[in-house]
């Protein structure tokens, strides 16, 4: 009875506390209400209770998330929410031991790191766990809810908030309101590893609007999926994020790919590669969306690496490929990241007498490509 006593009255706890140290830091991505997205996060823990040790927690908060805010305007606060159900086995357990409510505190650790603060600012906030009556039977819920401070930032760039470990100190109370067979507890709560744990993700612009700036080495490669070569990848990305809108500059270096003729004969190929019209993409949610259309010519191939069996400056291509990538959730733009996708090469012209065979080792769908991006620094 106990064990499902504590573990129902952490979630519940979990729960409004995450909301709570949301709330107070959310307020970093502060802008006007229609700047604003629906954004969630869900978060799992293990608590440590009484006579029990480490129980898995999780909870859920939700919130309208700002793209952007403006260097030096003050931003007003915003709602954050926070959910967490208690199953009907802990109910029974509060209940066996003739706990009618739960309330208490929770002490919740944050990260909020913007330009002005690039080793981020640890923040901890004491919440007040609001007084939930507990059913007689089944399950219930525990809803938090929390308004953020304002704030106003110096300096343009990315910001982000993350939500850390927990502190919970909890009180259930019987129906004349003294303490249940617990009393009041204290108990630590470790988030898994392995998770995004990034609530909010946003810009902080210019006063003018003007967008942030960001330039990246990228390194990866790509796999033709009609004969299983390879393309080694190298080159840049320079990014302009404007309230989540991307504009760059892709550039990739001639590379050389591996691949075989025929099934059998093995060949190297000279690649070249051209971005048409720049790059496009988003960046929303912590997730880093570009799309690029980029031409390929083949300068030369060789067999056996030495001897010419085609290619020239005709060789290339009918069109380009438009190349989308994608990264996970928590894409952090100041650390760079990974970034997938996949691409239709289309029929290759002008590559000599083997044009066809050289086209059918190397055209069609479902290429697939990996790339890394780092950031380079600048003077």
């Amino acid at each position: 009875m106990r064990t499902k006593k504590t573990t129902g009255g952490a979630c519940a706890a979990l729960a409004v506390a995450g909301a709570m140290v949301a709330a107070s830091l959310a307020g970093v991505a502060g802008a006007p209400p229609a700047a604003a997205a629906p954004a969630t996060l869900g978060l799992d823990y293990h608590c440590t209770f009484p006579l029990l040790g480490p129980q898995p927690v999780h909870v859920e908060l939700s919130t309208d998330v700002p793209d952007h805010v403006a260097v030096g305007e003050v931003m007003p606060g915003f709602t954050v929410d926070s959910v967490s159900t208690v199953n009907a086995e802990s109910a029974r357990g509060l209940t066996a031991l003739y706990a009618t409510s739960l309330e208490g505190h929770a002490l919740a650790d944050a990260t909020l790191t913007v330009p002005e603060m690039p080793d981020g600012l640890p923040v901890e906030v004491d919440s007040v766990l609001e007084k939930t009556p507990i059913p007689a039977s089944g399950g219930f819920t525990v809803k938090g809810r929390g308004t953020s401070p304002d704030l106003t930032f110096t300096q343009a760039g990315p910001g982000k908030v993350t939500v850390g470990n927990l502190v919970l100190k909890l009180t259930p109370r019987t129906d004349d309101g003294g303490e249940s067979g617990l009393g009041t507890f204290e108990s630590e709560c470790t988030q898994d590893p392995g998770q995004n744990n990034v609530l909010a993700s946003f810009d902080i612009v210019g006063e003018t609007g003007q967008p942030a700036e960001y330039t990246y080495a990228l390194t990866g490669s790509s796999t033709i999926k009609a004969s299983g070569g390879t393309i080694p990848l190298t080159g840049a990305l320079d990014a302009k994020l404007d309230a989540g809108t991307v504009t760059a500059a892709l550039t990739l270096e001639p590379s050389k790919a591996q691949f075989q003729l025929l099934g059998f004969l093995p060949v190297t190929a000279d690649v070249a590669f051209t971005a048409q019209g720049g790059t496009t993409g988003t960046y929303k949610d912590g997730v880093l969306t570009t799309t690029t259309k980029v031409a390929t010519g083949f300068p030369a191939f060789n067999a056996f690496g030495a001897i010419p069996i085609g290619g020239g400056d005709t060789c290339r291509t009918s069109e380009p490929s438009s190349i989308t990538l994608t990264s996970a959730a928590g894409f952090d733009r100041d650390a760079g990241g990974e970034l997938k996708g996949a691409y239709e090469l289309a029929s290759v012209t002008g590559c000599g007498v083997l044009t066809g065979v050289l086209g059918d080792a190397l055209t069609g769908p479902d290429n697939a490509i990996t790339v890394a991006l780092t950031p380079k620094k600048t003077s």
